[in-house]
């Protein structure tokens, strides 16, 4: 697309200024030998008029008199009526020539002899090629910026298209001051935000529906290992038994409903955790430094702690935005594993979470700074659907866990760790 954009825009604009420069040489060309030549015929005039006036004086005329009616660079030649030549000046170049005729003495030729002709259309078509390259390296220079202001929102748009592809639900709130561009992002983010509150009232409705039937299928269960338990009759226990394995493959399939696996595991090849962490921290960092803010990073991690790179990303960049708009001061993001448990911490230095909006953080529509509060819920459904979990750890300042699946220790939530993260968070400081 880049490639095609400049293309085009380059041919019609060089097309252009070879044309305009081609037609502003032709004229100089033609106007510097217009204005030479009536140059020559007002000098051969002249010299006409004073020969006549010289021999209506002297009555004659010669090699010495057609000399002082010399022009300066330039060659003289009469032919008298009665046949004879006269010439004054240099030899002959071929240079331009006009004639006049002076009455009662005969044809006055005026040869210019100075070149200069020639140099001033040379040096009239050169400055206007010097020109024409000139405007064509501005034109080159304008159309590689036009090419790429128009191309980049197309490339980031494509982007954000392929980030959604992946399970990455979030938003794009970058405009590009392009109304179409600027529509289409728009109708973009809307159909993420759609498309996000769909799924997860698909997810809760699945989850709801699975637990109500956990309950019933156990409790068959436990009926049909009575019946394939009973000592008489081999038919029963045969149909029992047969019975019972049907009832176990389908609490399998109920307990893979309520892990929610049916967004994305089955599809996408897992990458490596801290290439997530790193991806998302090049893609946050230049709006921190737009925001005169910092972010720092610690990561400790094994190279086989591999993750769902899309609703993994999402939970990661939801954490570290909610620090940029809601945090303060620096924002650390920590990724480690301990004891088989990985975990990403996101905290800052700013006022943290309201005591009235801490308990239900992670529930929808509930935002302490009067946002549409789906992120967090949002983020708490990336997180569940690969069999993780987010946390508030500390309140003030917030500080934030992710445990990216795996079994987490209670000892590290809770009241009770807010102490030991809040000591925890000064130290990295």
């Amino acid at each position: 697309m880049h490639r095609r954009i400049l293309g085009a825009s380059l041919a019609v604009t060089l097309s252009v200024i070879v044309f305009m420069t081609s037609v502003m040489a032709w004229q100089d060309w033609a106007n510097i030998a217009s204005d030479n030549q009536r140059r020559l015929m007002s000098q051969a005039n002249q010299a006409a008029e004073r020969l006549h006036q010289l021999s209506h004086a002297d009555g004659d005329v010669d090699q010495r008199s057609l000399a002082a009616l010399l022009p300066p660079d330039s060659r003289v030649q009469l032919t008298a009526v009665d046949g004879q030549e006269y010439v004054a000046g240099e030899a002959s170049v071929g240079g331009p020539t006009v004639s006049a005729t002076v009455p009662d003495i005969g044809v006055l030729v005026v040869e210019d002899t100075s070149g200069t002709v020639g140099r001033n259309r040379l040096l009239a078509v050169g400055s206007i090629i010097g020109i024409g390259l000139v405007m064509a390296l501005v034109a080159l220079v304008l159309s590689i910026r036009t090419s790429r202001r128009l191309t980049r929102p197309i490339s980031e748009l494509a982007a954000h298209a392929d980030r959604l592809a992946s399970g990455d639900l979030r938003t794009s709130e970058v405009r590009y001051g392009i109304p179409e561009l600027d529509r289409l992002a728009s109708s973009m983010d809307a159909s993420v935000l759609r498309v996000a509150a769909v799924l997860a009232q698909e997810r809760r409705m699945t989850v709801d529906a699975s637990h109500h039937l956990k309950t019933p299928l156990t409790a068959l269960s436990l009926r049909l290992e009575e019946l394939a338990a009973w000592p008489e009759n081999e038919e029963v226990k045969r149909e029992a038994q047969q019975a019972l394995d049907q009832v176990e493959r389908l609490s399998r399939v109920v307990d893979d409903l309520l892990l929610d696996r049916r967004s994305h595991t089955s599809v996408r090849s897992r990458v490596p955790l801290q290439s997530v962490v790193e991806q998302q921290l090049a893609e946050w960092r230049p709006a921190f430094q737009s925001a005169h803010r910092r972010l720092s990073v610690h990561i400790d991690l094994p190279a086989a702690a591999l993750v769902d790179a899309g609703p993994v990303g999402q939970v990661i960049a939801t954490l570290i935005e909610n620090s940029l708009v809601h945090g303060g001061g620096r924002t650390m993001v920590e990724a480690r594993r301990d004891h088989g448990t990985t975990w990403v911490d996101v905290y800052d230095e700013g006022p943290g979470v309201p005591d009235a909006v801490a308990p239900a953080v992670f529930e929808r529509d509930v935002s302490g700074s009067g946002s549409t509060g789906l992120g967090l819920a949002a983020a708490q459904d990336a997180a569940v659907s690969v069999g993780g979990r987010l946390a508030l750890v500390q309140r003030r300042p917030a500080h934030f866990r992710f445990f990216v699946g795996g079994r987490e220790d209670p000892a590290t939530v809770g009241p009770e760790a807010e102490e030991r993260a809040e000591t925890h968070a000064n130290n990295v400081r």
